[in-house]
């Protein structure tokens, strides 16, 4: 599944894009579910929680694609909307 994501064009359409982010949910839970520390990187951040997501956010800008980077858009939304007690 992680290998869809880096083997995704640049220019996948939204289709695309939006069936993978779907079909990561359940991947992704798993390895929350099996490595609960990545759910908060940063509770222990040195440099704070806004530092943290910057540096995040630059690394994933710096190493993906728009295309996958919109994918681990939706996908956290889609995390979040799954994990949103109702």
């Amino acid at each position: 599944m992680a290998r869809e994501l880096n083997e995704l064009p640049a220019d996948a359409d939204e289709p695309t894009r939006q069936s993978l982010a779907e079909r990561l949910v359940p991947y992704v839970r798993g390895l929350r579910a099996r490595h609960p520390g990545l759910s908060d990187l940063a509770s222990d951040a040195p440099r704070g929680r806004q530092h943290t997501a910057r540096t995040i956010g630059k690394a994933i800008s710096d190493l993906y694609n728009p295309a996958q980077v919109d994918v681990m858009k939706r996908l956290d939304g889609l995390l979040s909307d799954v994990d949103t007690p109702r």
